[in-house]
């Protein structure tokens, strides 16, 4: 496999810049997920590297070769679409091998190369049926094992669950991360789905207006976000950010006149404090950093997701045990962790307080 690499890419349509200077290089074999709301470009981003869209500058690079002017087929990617893209008078075994024997491979090479592909996927009782006898995920699984057998040197994955429902989505995420371990291939995957992103990825590149707002493995932007739009768009429910003055002093103010003391640190720049739903702890309100009342309540099972009415602070998202019984108008105090605890300044970029204020 290949390591593919951008330099200051651009994209512009007439006036409207979506691309804004990116440079980004994704490894040999690595996992790379682009990710980030409807808009942010992820999906033109990848075109570009494919070839399906062109460049308006900087250059893309494929193990240092520049293919920034070549066609989508010299570049020797693979391309797995949202939409199946399959032909509908074929059988499975005739969509799989169609590029093969575009290419005048071998017949038995040909043979070869399906049968393994079906193997891997799991798909060989269904080699002589056709694309409207599968489900969708059986579907999405022909379309990946045309792309398999090209051998390319890097795999492309444009949103390609999004048309599965909930329990295809999961089992075919599965496949696909088995399907990366055992080829250890390049694989660039676009979605707007977190939890596809922070299962699948080796490294997230987190995207919003065109621009890359962080790069970094799942765990590391989940417990460090480098800014408010990264802090709130991984997770749910999402991280709460509550705006804040810090007075330099150590301490940091919450709207109410509530405050939060830190061991040390310059708090002069924090305007606004993020924690974790999961992080703020249930407890009475004698002993709370703040008291609320629970406005909603929402069971998933293991945990309740509690809508808190934390007065002047606003609505406050918490997760908590669903054996705690906690009940829609029940009064309840809120504890803040220190070392949960994440700042940001006016222009929602991540503060660090030093080790004794954060973990």
């Amino acid at each position: 496999m290949s390591r593919v690499s951008l330099e200051n890419v651009c994209k512009s349509f007439t006036a409207l810049e979506v691309i804004k200077s990116v440079s980004l290089t994704v490894e040999d074999g690595e996992f790379c997920v682009f990710v980030g709301p409807s808009g942010c470009g992820k999906s033109t981003l990848l075109r570009m590297i494919a070839g399906l869209e062109g460049v308006t500058s900087g250059r893309i690079l494929i193990d240092d070769e520049d293919v920034t002017g070549l066609e989508p087929y010299d570049r020797h990617l693979s391309m797995v679409f949202q939409s199946y893209a399959l032909y509908p008078h074929l059988s499975v075994r005739q969509n799989i091998a169609f590029a093969l024997e575009t290419a005048k491979q071998p017949k038995n090479l040909i043979e070869q190369k399906v049968a393994e592909a079906a193997r891997m996927l799991k798909l060989e009782e269904y080699l002589d049926r056709r694309p409207s006898a599968l489900s969708g995920g059986q579907r999405q699984r022909v379309a990946i094992g045309r792309a398999i057998v090209r051998e390319p040197k890097a795999f492309l994955f444009d949103e390609p669950l999004s048309n599965l429902d909930a329990a295809l989505r999961g089992e075919t995420r599965i496949e696909i991360a088995s399907l990366h371990k055992s080829l250890g291939a390049t694989m660039i995957y676009v979605t707007h789905d977190q939890v596809e992103a922070m299962t699948l990825a080796d490294r997230i590149v987190v995207l919003n207006k065109g621009q890359i707002m962080q790069v970094g493995s799942p765990q590391e932007l989940y417990e460090r976000p480098g800014n408010t739009f990264v802090a709130q768009f991984l997770g749910s429910p999402k991280m709460n950010v509550i705006e804040a003055s810090g007075t330099g002093r150590g301490d940091i103010k919450l709207p109410g006149n509530r405050c939060l003391a830190l061991s040390e640190g310059n708090s002069e720049t924090i305007r606004q404090v993020g924690i974790r739903p999961e992080q703020i702890a249930v407890t009475d309100e004698a002993d709370a950093t703040i008291t609320g009342t629970v406005k909603l309540r929402e069971y998933h099972g293991s945990v309740l997701n509690l809508v808190v009415d934390a007065g002047p602070i606003g609505d406050l998202s918490v997760l908590a045990p669903s054996v705690s019984g906690l009940a829609e108008g029940k009064r309840i105090g809120l504890g803040f962790p220190t070392e949960a605890l994440h700042f940001f300044d006016a222009r929602g970029q991540r503060v660090e307080l030093g080790p004794g204020a954060r973990r």
